[in-house]
Protein backbone atom coordinates (compact mmCIF):
# COMPACT_ATOMS: atom_id res chain seq x y z
CA UNK A 1 0.00 0.00 0.00
CA UNK A 2 1.24 3.56 -1.10
CA UNK A 3 0.45 6.45 1.17
CA UNK A 4 -1.07 9.32 -0.71
CA UNK A 5 1.36 11.96 -0.73
CA UNK A 6 -0.80 14.27 0.60
CA UNK A 7 -0.56 12.63 3.99
CA UNK A 8 3.10 11.83 3.93
CA UNK A 9 3.49 15.92 3.21
CA UNK A 10 1.03 16.96 5.93
CA UNK A 11 3.18 14.67 8.40
CA UNK A 12 5.97 16.36 7.54
CA UNK A 13 4.89 19.58 7.92
CA UNK A 14 3.26 18.54 11.35
CA UNK A 15 7.11 17.58 12.20
CA UNK A 16 7.91 21.29 11.73
CA UNK A 17 5.41 23.02 13.28
CA UNK A 18 6.33 20.74 16.31
CA UNK A 19 10.26 21.41 16.04
CA UNK A 20 10.08 24.21 19.44
CA UNK A 21 7.99 21.44 20.95
CA UNK A 22 10.72 18.60 20.46
CA UNK A 23 13.51 21.41 21.89
CA UNK A 24 11.07 21.88 24.98
CA UNK A 25 11.19 18.25 25.68
CA UNK A 26 14.18 17.62 24.97
CA UNK A 27 15.78 19.95 27.64
CA UNK A 28 13.01 18.33 30.10
CA UNK A 29 13.99 15.28 29.68
CA UNK A 30 17.29 16.21 29.91
CA UNK A 31 16.51 17.58 33.26
CA UNK A 32 15.26 14.19 34.53
CA UNK A 33 18.06 11.84 36.04
CA UNK A 34 18.75 8.27 34.36
CA UNK A 35 21.92 6.89 34.70
CA UNK A 36 22.07 3.06 33.44
CA UNK A 37 20.09 0.95 36.14
CA UNK A 38 18.47 4.41 37.29
CA UNK A 39 16.24 4.61 34.46
CA UNK A 40 12.79 4.47 36.10
CA UNK A 41 11.70 8.13 36.69
CA UNK A 42 12.14 9.38 32.87
CA UNK A 43 10.46 5.95 32.02
CA UNK A 44 7.39 7.38 33.83
CA UNK A 45 7.76 10.36 31.99
CA UNK A 46 7.61 8.96 28.83
CA UNK A 47 4.63 6.63 29.05
CA UNK A 48 3.17 9.26 30.25
CA UNK A 49 3.78 11.24 27.13
CA UNK A 50 2.92 7.96 24.62
CA UNK A 51 -0.18 7.97 26.07
CA UNK A 52 -1.30 11.29 26.14
CA UNK A 53 0.01 10.65 21.77
CA UNK A 54 -2.80 8.41 21.77
CA UNK A 55 -0.43 5.00 21.73
CA UNK A 56 -2.05 1.95 22.67
CA UNK A 57 -1.16 -0.94 25.27
CA UNK A 58 1.66 1.73 26.48
CA UNK A 59 3.65 -0.62 29.36
CA UNK A 60 6.53 -0.10 31.27
CA UNK A 61 8.90 -3.27 31.88
CA UNK A 62 10.44 -4.74 35.07
CA UNK A 63 13.69 -3.28 33.98
CA UNK A 64 12.41 -0.02 32.85
CA UNK A 65 12.02 -0.38 28.88
CA UNK A 66 8.50 1.98 27.99
CA UNK A 67 6.73 0.84 24.86
CA UNK A 68 3.50 1.73 23.02
CA UNK A 69 1.76 0.52 19.38
CA UNK A 70 0.62 1.86 16.71
CA UNK A 71 -1.04 -0.13 14.54
CA UNK A 72 -3.03 -0.28 11.20
CA UNK A 73 -4.38 -4.25 10.36
CA UNK A 74 -3.52 -7.31 11.54
CA UNK A 75 -0.91 -8.22 8.67
CA UNK A 76 2.03 -6.46 7.72
CA UNK A 77 5.28 -6.00 9.01
CA UNK A 78 6.67 -4.95 12.10
CA UNK A 79 9.06 -2.36 12.95
CA UNK A 80 10.49 -1.54 16.41
CA UNK A 81 11.86 2.06 16.83
CA UNK A 82 14.14 2.30 19.77
CA UNK A 83 15.72 5.26 21.29
CA UNK A 84 17.56 4.51 24.97
CA UNK A 85 16.77 6.54 27.59
CA UNK A 86 19.63 6.03 30.10
CA UNK A 87 23.21 8.51 29.94
CA UNK A 88 26.74 7.84 31.32
CA UNK A 89 26.36 10.21 33.81
CA UNK A 90 25.75 9.44 38.02
CA UNK A 91 22.86 10.72 40.03
CA UNK A 92 24.49 13.66 41.36
CA UNK A 93 25.54 15.15 38.08
CA UNK A 94 24.19 18.49 38.12
CA UNK A 95 22.07 18.81 35.13
CA UNK A 96 22.13 21.77 34.03
CA UNK A 97 20.69 22.86 30.64
CA UNK A 98 20.28 25.74 28.62
CA UNK A 99 19.21 27.04 25.11
CA UNK A 100 20.86 29.48 22.68
CA UNK A 101 19.82 30.28 19.05
CA UNK A 102 21.27 27.68 17.17
CA UNK A 103 22.18 25.00 20.00
CA UNK A 104 21.29 22.97 23.23
CA UNK A 105 23.66 22.11 26.31
CA UNK A 106 23.43 19.84 29.25
CA UNK A 107 24.68 15.94 30.01
CA UNK A 108 23.16 14.03 27.60
CA UNK A 109 21.18 16.38 25.47
CA UNK A 110 22.34 14.28 22.49
CA UNK A 111 23.15 11.36 23.71
CA UNK A 112 20.08 10.37 24.09
CA UNK A 113 17.34 13.42 25.03
CA UNK A 114 16.99 14.57 21.78
CA UNK A 115 16.40 11.35 20.19
CA UNK A 116 13.73 10.26 22.82
CA UNK A 117 11.76 13.50 21.95
CA UNK A 118 12.02 12.81 18.35
CA UNK A 119 10.79 9.65 18.75
CA UNK A 120 7.93 11.18 20.53
CA UNK A 121 7.65 13.92 18.19
CA UNK A 122 7.52 10.82 15.25
CA UNK A 123 4.75 9.02 16.95
CA UNK A 124 2.70 12.00 17.36
CA UNK A 125 2.86 12.70 13.52
CA UNK A 126 2.35 9.17 12.55
CA UNK A 127 -0.72 9.01 14.95
CA UNK A 128 -2.76 12.02 12.63
CA UNK A 129 -1.76 10.03 9.44
CA UNK A 130 -5.00 9.28 7.96
CA UNK A 131 -3.31 6.57 5.99
CA UNK A 132 -0.58 3.89 6.74
CA UNK A 133 0.73 0.66 5.27
CA UNK A 134 -0.95 -2.40 6.93
CA UNK A 135 1.57 -3.26 10.01
CA UNK A 136 2.67 -2.34 13.49
CA UNK A 137 5.63 0.09 14.76
CA UNK A 138 6.57 -0.83 18.46
CA UNK A 139 7.98 2.49 20.00
CA UNK A 140 9.63 1.95 22.78
CA UNK A 141 12.49 3.92 24.95
CA UNK A 142 14.74 1.54 26.16
CA UNK A 143 16.99 0.86 29.26
CA UNK A 144 21.12 -0.61 28.96
CA UNK A 145 22.68 0.79 26.42
CA UNK A 146 25.34 2.94 27.44
CA UNK A 147 28.33 1.50 30.06
CA UNK A 148 27.86 -1.65 31.58
CA UNK A 149 24.00 -2.25 30.47
CA UNK A 150 24.80 -4.72 28.21
CA UNK A 151 22.12 -3.68 25.79
CA UNK A 152 19.80 -5.29 28.59
CA UNK A 153 16.86 -2.97 26.77
CA UNK A 154 16.97 -4.30 23.41
CA UNK A 155 17.75 -7.66 24.76
CA UNK A 156 14.33 -7.52 26.58
CA UNK A 157 12.63 -6.27 24.06
CA UNK A 158 13.57 -8.62 21.07
CA UNK A 159 12.93 -11.42 23.62
CA UNK A 160 9.01 -10.27 24.56
CA UNK A 161 8.76 -9.60 20.68
CA UNK A 162 10.78 -13.00 19.56
CA UNK A 163 9.88 -13.67 16.11
CA UNK A 164 7.49 -10.91 15.46
CA UNK A 165 9.81 -7.44 14.31
CA UNK A 166 11.00 -7.52 11.01
CA UNK A 167 12.65 -3.77 11.17
CA UNK A 168 14.66 -2.37 14.03
CA UNK A 169 15.40 1.28 13.43
CA UNK A 170 17.75 2.56 16.72
CA UNK A 171 17.85 6.61 17.27
CA UNK A 172 21.00 8.26 18.88
CA UNK A 173 20.89 12.12 18.80
CA UNK A 174 24.10 12.49 17.58
CA UNK A 175 24.84 11.77 13.86
CA UNK A 176 22.59 13.06 11.36
CA UNK A 177 24.81 12.43 7.98
CA UNK A 178 25.78 9.10 9.50
CA UNK A 179 23.71 5.63 8.67
CA UNK A 180 24.97 3.26 11.70
CA UNK A 181 24.67 0.02 9.52
CA UNK A 182 27.85 -1.90 10.93
CA UNK A 183 27.99 -2.66 14.60
CA UNK A 184 30.85 -2.51 16.32
CA UNK A 185 31.45 -5.93 18.27
CA UNK A 186 33.02 -5.19 22.37
CA UNK A 187 33.82 -7.20 25.42
CA UNK A 188 33.89 -5.44 28.82
CA UNK A 189 36.29 -7.37 31.24
CA UNK A 190 36.84 -6.71 35.20
CA UNK A 191 40.31 -8.07 36.44
CA UNK A 192 40.98 -8.45 39.57
CA UNK A 193 44.53 -8.97 41.14
CA UNK A 194 44.85 -10.14 44.75
CA UNK A 195 47.73 -10.24 47.34
CA UNK A 196 48.30 -11.10 50.61
CA UNK A 197 49.28 -7.00 51.32
CA UNK A 198 51.29 -5.78 54.13
CA UNK A 199 52.84 -2.65 55.57
CA UNK A 200 54.63 -0.79 52.53
CA UNK A 201 58.35 -0.87 54.87
CA UNK A 202 57.88 -4.03 57.19
CA UNK A 203 56.30 -6.01 54.51
CA UNK A 204 58.66 -4.59 51.63
CA UNK A 205 59.16 -7.46 48.73
CA UNK A 206 55.80 -9.03 49.24
CA UNK A 207 54.04 -8.68 45.78
CA UNK A 208 51.17 -5.73 45.04
CA UNK A 209 48.10 -6.06 43.58
CA UNK A 210 48.44 -2.60 42.11
CA UNK A 211 52.19 -2.98 41.10
CA UNK A 212 50.48 -6.46 38.98
CA UNK A 213 47.88 -3.97 37.58
CA UNK A 214 50.37 -1.81 36.60
CA UNK A 215 52.24 -4.55 34.76
CA UNK A 216 49.30 -6.01 33.22
CA UNK A 217 48.36 -2.39 31.88
CA UNK A 218 51.86 -1.46 30.63
CA UNK A 219 51.20 -5.10 28.46
CA UNK A 220 48.11 -4.59 27.26
CA UNK A 221 49.19 -0.90 26.41
CA UNK A 222 52.07 -2.61 23.58
CA UNK A 223 49.37 -5.08 22.46
CA UNK A 224 49.42 -4.79 18.36
CA UNK A 225 46.35 -4.84 16.94
CA UNK A 226 44.83 -4.50 13.11
CA UNK A 227 44.00 -1.02 11.85
CA UNK A 228 41.32 -3.27 8.70
CA UNK A 229 38.99 -4.10 10.68
CA UNK A 230 39.72 -1.96 13.05
CA UNK A 231 40.52 -3.30 16.54
CA UNK A 232 40.87 -1.56 20.02
CA UNK A 233 41.47 -1.46 23.74
CA UNK A 234 40.98 0.65 26.42
CA UNK A 235 41.80 0.42 30.55
CA UNK A 236 38.85 2.80 31.13
CA UNK A 237 38.56 2.41 35.40
CA UNK A 238 41.45 1.14 37.66
CA UNK A 239 40.66 0.78 41.21
CA UNK A 240 42.60 -0.71 44.20
CA UNK A 241 45.06 0.24 47.41
CA UNK A 242 43.95 1.09 51.10
CA UNK A 243 46.71 3.46 51.81
CA UNK A 244 50.27 5.08 50.86
CA UNK A 245 51.87 2.92 53.02
CA UNK A 246 49.82 -0.15 52.40
CA UNK A 247 51.36 -2.65 49.51
CA UNK A 248 47.87 -3.32 47.97
CA UNK A 249 46.20 -6.48 48.83
CA UNK A 250 43.41 -5.67 45.95
CA UNK A 251 42.85 -3.88 42.47
CA UNK A 252 40.75 -4.24 39.32
CA UNK A 253 40.50 -2.31 36.60
CA UNK A 254 37.53 -2.42 34.15
CA UNK A 255 38.51 -2.91 30.30
CA UNK A 256 37.12 -2.18 26.55
CA UNK A 257 38.08 -4.70 23.55
CA UNK A 258 36.45 -3.47 20.73
CA UNK A 259 36.56 -4.46 16.87
CA UNK A 260 34.43 -4.81 13.65
CA UNK A 261 35.17 -8.35 12.96
CA UNK A 262 34.17 -10.99 15.56
CA UNK A 263 36.85 -12.83 14.74
CA UNK A 264 39.25 -10.36 15.64
CA UNK A 265 37.90 -9.38 18.61
CA UNK A 266 37.87 -13.91 19.67
CA UNK A 267 41.87 -12.93 18.86
CA UNK A 268 42.17 -9.85 21.49
CA UNK A 269 40.98 -11.38 23.91
CA UNK A 270 42.72 -14.22 24.33
CA UNK A 271 45.94 -11.54 23.95
CA UNK A 272 44.55 -10.24 27.42
CA UNK A 273 43.80 -13.72 28.93
CA UNK A 274 47.59 -14.72 27.80
CA UNK A 275 49.54 -11.59 29.09
CA UNK A 276 47.55 -12.15 32.77
CA UNK A 277 48.52 -15.43 32.79
CA UNK A 278 52.36 -14.07 32.51
CA UNK A 279 51.43 -11.44 35.03
CA UNK A 280 50.13 -13.81 37.61
CA UNK A 281 53.29 -16.51 36.95
CA UNK A 282 55.57 -12.99 36.93
CA UNK A 283 54.34 -11.47 40.21
CA UNK A 284 52.82 -13.93 42.32
CA UNK A 285 49.24 -12.35 42.18
CA UNK A 286 45.91 -13.96 41.73
CA UNK A 287 44.61 -12.56 38.71
CA UNK A 288 41.11 -13.40 37.71
CA UNK A 289 38.86 -12.17 34.79
CA UNK A 290 35.28 -12.00 34.10
CA UNK A 291 33.21 -10.71 31.24
CA UNK A 292 30.70 -8.10 32.47
CA UNK A 293 29.84 -6.95 29.10
CA UNK A 294 29.36 -8.18 25.64
CA UNK A 295 27.93 -6.87 22.23
CA UNK A 296 28.03 -8.39 19.03
CA UNK A 297 29.66 -7.51 16.00
CA UNK A 298 27.65 -8.03 13.08
CA UNK A 299 26.55 -5.70 10.15
CA UNK A 300 24.04 -4.74 7.82
CA UNK A 301 24.58 -4.91 3.61
CA UNK A 302 24.95 -1.69 2.25
CA UNK A 303 23.00 -2.85 -0.91
CA UNK A 304 20.08 -3.90 1.75
CA UNK A 305 16.47 -2.42 0.77
CA UNK A 306 16.41 -0.68 4.22
CA UNK A 307 19.79 0.87 3.30
CA UNK A 308 18.40 2.07 -0.25
CA UNK A 309 15.67 3.60 1.56
CA UNK A 310 17.22 5.86 3.72
CA UNK A 311 19.53 7.00 0.70
CA UNK A 312 16.37 7.61 -1.30
CA UNK A 313 15.04 9.57 1.89
CA UNK A 314 18.39 11.56 2.17
CA UNK A 315 17.77 12.91 -1.44
CA UNK A 316 14.04 13.54 -1.25
CA UNK A 317 15.36 15.46 2.23
CA UNK A 318 18.38 17.36 0.54
CA UNK A 319 20.28 16.11 3.45
CA UNK A 320 23.89 15.39 2.96
CA UNK A 321 24.88 12.08 1.14
CA UNK A 322 25.17 9.30 3.68
CA UNK A 323 28.30 7.93 4.93
CA UNK A 324 27.30 4.40 6.44
CA UNK A 325 29.45 3.95 9.33
CA UNK A 326 30.37 1.70 11.90
CA UNK A 327 28.72 2.18 15.78
CA UNK A 328 28.29 0.48 19.25
CA UNK A 329 24.97 1.12 19.59
CA UNK A 330 20.97 -1.12 19.97
CA UNK A 331 20.97 -2.03 16.37
CA UNK A 332 24.14 -4.34 17.37
CA UNK A 333 21.61 -6.76 18.86
CA UNK A 334 19.15 -7.18 16.06
CA UNK A 335 21.80 -7.29 13.18
CA UNK A 336 23.75 -10.13 14.70
CA UNK A 337 20.38 -12.33 14.70
CA UNK A 338 19.49 -11.70 11.26
CA UNK A 339 17.11 -9.05 11.60
CA UNK A 340 17.58 -5.58 9.52
CA UNK A 341 18.32 -2.48 11.82
CA UNK A 342 20.08 0.99 11.00
CA UNK A 343 21.16 3.42 13.35
CA UNK A 344 19.98 7.07 12.64
CA UNK A 345 20.78 10.21 14.25
CA UNK A 346 18.76 13.44 14.72
CA UNK A 347 21.58 16.19 14.38
CA UNK A 348 24.96 17.69 14.98
CA UNK A 349 26.79 17.81 18.16
CA UNK A 350 29.75 17.02 19.89
CA UNK A 351 31.27 16.60 23.35
CA UNK A 352 29.36 13.32 23.97
CA UNK A 353 29.84 12.01 27.12
CA UNK A 354 30.59 15.31 28.90
CA UNK A 355 28.97 17.53 31.28
CA UNK A 356 29.59 19.88 28.16
CA UNK A 357 27.82 18.30 25.19
CA UNK A 358 25.81 20.00 23.60
CA UNK A 359 23.79 19.58 19.73
CA UNK A 360 23.10 22.19 17.20
CA UNK A 361 19.24 23.05 16.54
CA UNK A 362 19.00 23.79 13.01
CA UNK A 363 19.19 20.04 11.87
CA UNK A 364 16.66 18.72 14.27
CA UNK A 365 13.83 19.41 11.45
CA UNK A 366 15.60 17.12 8.96
CA UNK A 367 16.19 14.58 11.66
CA UNK A 368 12.58 14.18 12.08
CA UNK A 369 11.50 13.81 8.55
CA UNK A 370 14.30 11.42 7.65
CA UNK A 371 12.89 8.84 10.61
CA UNK A 372 8.89 9.29 9.97
CA UNK A 373 9.72 8.43 6.19
CA UNK A 374 12.42 5.29 7.02
CA UNK A 375 9.81 4.20 9.36
CA UNK A 376 7.46 4.23 6.50
CA UNK A 377 9.34 2.57 4.14
CA UNK A 378 9.99 -0.16 6.36
CA UNK A 379 6.36 -1.14 6.43
CA UNK A 380 5.75 -1.14 2.62
CA UNK A 381 4.78 -4.20 2.04
CA UNK A 382 6.81 -4.62 -1.32
CA UNK A 383 10.05 -3.97 0.44
CA UNK A 384 9.97 -6.35 3.08
CA UNK A 385 11.95 -9.30 3.36
CA UNK A 386 11.03 -11.96 5.81
CA UNK A 387 13.97 -12.63 7.90
CA UNK A 388 14.88 -16.20 8.92
CA UNK A 389 13.41 -16.29 12.36
CA UNK A 390 10.68 -13.99 10.86
CA UNK A 391 6.27 -14.95 11.65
Amino acid sequence: MQIPVSAVQESLTRLTDSLDQVLDETMHLCRIPAPTFEEAERAAYVAERMRAIGLTDVQIDRIHNVTGLLSAGSTGPTTLVVAHLDTVFPRATPLQVRRTKQRLYGPGIGDNCVAVAALLSVAAAMRHLQSMPPGRVIFAANVGEEGLGNLCGIRALLDTWQGQVDTVIAVEGHGIDEVRATGIGSTRLEITFTGPGGHSWGAFGIPSAIHAMGSAIHKIARLQVPQDPKTTFNVGVVEGGGSVNTIAPRATMLVDLRSVDSIQLVRLEGHVARLLQEVQQDTGVQVTSRIVGRRPAAALATDHPLCHGVNDIRKYLHLRPAVFSAASTDANLPLSLGIPAVCLGITRGALAHTVQEYIDTPPVGGGLKQLLLTILHSLQADEHKEHEHGR
